[in-house]
């Protein structure tokens, strides 16, 4: 727990450190001032007994400490107020970054991840991190605390405190070693199955229409009440076993409490009313020390329920803090203005992605700047990997992929090392186009910097992409609000509205991955005739089912043993 605290303490701003450290001495106050309050009770009882009457002096200061118990309600107030602002503050703090890695991090650890997990990662996994750290102060304060209820106990009842806070330490430790493995189980399994039952949410609503199409709705919910059912088991498991431990340490300590008394009852001695006063302050010390003991074993076993959070925040902020050092060594690099004017060549290339499964060797291609070069081949061959190669997603095992003079494998050209940034002359539209819920202008200027839509470009974009007289159609036109992923839209114009999108930016080379695979002969036509329009302009390169999208391009190639044949 020691170590997961200070990691995590170390991973938070400045800000959030400052905070913590804050919370801290605040968490001590109020505890220190129960102890107080009480030691001052102890004190107030024992003057009267001896005096066997309360002076003026005594009630008008126990008229002051009811004032100071109301001030301390005040700020235990506050102290909440803190507590909430440093967790949700900090959660958010996390998030952010945890989102910035989804966002940077290389393609193989992104396929690793559906949304689902990802979106646990990003929200839940940064607010139970937080919740950690917090749960680890409110361990140690308690302690503190239990520290300072048994310093009065033994003060106040000798030997019979001593033996009661053995007993006491003995209980607490007892109760957290024999739970904690099943606890730790629990959390895990517990992400596991919300991740689960959160993911056939996503799988709905992503195949709606199949679903509705296949009738095959009951097979969906069956999944998902089966994940929701197995958290709502392991929550119920968990908070039963918290409830196991409140409820044995409260019965424990209430059956010793009055066989205890009964023992003494039993045996008076010579001076009984102080025998009842005693008795009565080291009851009432057992009855404050359970909540605070009780505290301390779930503070425990919430730490060791929210662990995996803890162990997948910290892998993924070793790598955020790798790709942070990255770009900070990257800033002293020489910045190189990346160009087209001779074209991609490939030399040499090797890519598998585990020893078993190579999909290149030795393969070369070249793509002239200006021409219109597609490849094609049978499905699972490589394609879309060859792609991710030349877009710098996947970094191969050997070989050369050279912009012009620059090698994007290497990151150096013919003067030395250098960085380019590939996106400033390539335009990318995947297999699989995502589109917001937003209005189809903000769709098309997606990529705009600074999010500025510039509406004359987008209807340039939409006319050359062969969807304006459509979109002219629509409602409110290029304001027209297209639902979430595009579902207001049909699917040739979500391809022709993705052709849009890539046509707004500036590039020198358009990629395309399947571009025309879901549309039909009319549309594909519609695609071809956009492309015409800037072929001879800049440079394309489509991965293609169809001979006839294929046909429209100046060079083809066929994806064959590994390498690339040249057909045309």
């Amino acid at each position: 727990m020691i170590e997961m605290f200070k990691y995590l303490t170390g991973i938070l701003s400045k800000k959030e450190q400052k905070f913590w450290k804050i919370l801290a001495v605040m968490d001590f106050i109020s505890p220190l001032t129960d102890i107080i309050n009480f030691s001052v009770i102890i004190y107030i009882m024992n003057v009267v007994i001896q005096e066997q009457q309360a002076s003026r002096e005594i009630v008008g200061f126990t008229y002051f400490m009811g004032m100071v118990s109301v001030l301390k309600g005040l700020f235990d107030l506050y102290k909440c107020k803190i507590r909430n602002q440093f967790i949700y503050d900090g959660a958010e703090e996390l998030s952010e970054k945890l989102f910035e890695l989804l966002l940077k991090e290389d393609l193989m650890h992104h396929n690793q991840k559906n949304v689902a997990q990802a979106f646990a990662f990003v929200r839940d996994d940064s607010k139970n991190s937080m919740n950690i750290i917090v749960a680890s102060i409110d361990i140690w304060i308690n302690s503190i605390t239990l520290t300072g209820y048994f310093a009065v106990m033994i003060y106040t009842s000798k030997w019979l405190g001593l033996v009661s806070c053995a007993a006491f330490v003995a209980l607490v430790a007892g109760l957290f070693f024999f739970y904690r493995n099943q606890i730790q189980l629990y959390g895990e399994r517990s992400r596991a199955y919300a991740i689960k039952a959160n993911a056939q949410i996503t799988i709905a609503y992503g195949n709606f229409k199949e679903t509705k199409i296949a009738d095959n709705a009951s097979a969906i919910l069956q999944r998902y009440c089966d994940a929701g059912e197995e958290f709502t088991r392991v929550q119920k498991q968990f908070q039963y076993k918290k409830s196991v431990i409140s409820m044995f340490m409260q019965n424990f300590v209430m059956t010793a409490m009055f066989l205890i008394l009964a023992f003494f009852l039993g045996n008076p001695g010579e001076n009984t009313n102080y025998f009842l006063a005693s008795m009565v302050v080291y009851l009432t010390m057992l009855i404050k020390m359970i909540p605070v003991a009780y505290d301390i074993v779930s503070g425990l076993n919430d730490v060791k329920f929210l662990q995996k959070s803890f162990d997948l925040l910290k892998e993924g902020m070793t790598r955020y803090c790798e790709i942070k050092e990255k770009e900070s060594r990257e800033e002293k690099i020489r910045k190189k203005e990346l160009t087209l004017k001779k074209g991609i060549f490939v030399d040499h290339l090797t890519f598998s992605y585990n020893e078993r499964k190579e999909i290149f060797r030795n393969a070369s291609i070249s793509i002239p700047s200006g021409c219109s070069v597609a490849v094609i081949g049978v499905s699972g061959i490589g394609k879309t990997t060859f792609l991710d190669l030349i877009l710098g997603l996947l970094t191969p095992q050997s070989g050369k992929i050279l912009y012009d003079d620059y090698d994007i494998v290497a990151h150096m050209d013919d003067k030395g090392a250098c960085k380019a940034n590939i996106g400033d002359i390539v335009s990318y539209i995947p297999q699989i186009i995502y589109l917001n819920g937003e209005t189809i202008g903000n769709n098309v200027a997606f990529f705009a910097k600074e999010n500025r839509v510039d509406n004359e470009k987008v209807t340039e974009c939409l006319k050359c992409a062969q969807v304006w007289e459509e979109v002219m159609e629509m409602p409110e036109g290029i304001h027209t609000l297209i639902g979430e992923d595009g579902t207001a839209l049909s699917g040739g114009q979500r391809q022709r509205i993705a052709l849009a999108r890539a046509l707004y930016k500036d590039f020198e080379l358009l990629v395309m991955d399947e571009a025309t695979a879901s549309l039909d002969m009319d549309k594909e036509r519609a695609v071809i005739d956009s492309i015409r329009q800037i072929k001879g302009k800049k440079t394309i390169l489509i991965v293609t089912h169809h001979m006839s999208l294929a046909n429209e391009c100046d060079i083809v190639y066929k994806i064959e043993n590994k390498g690339f044949v040249r057909i045309k």
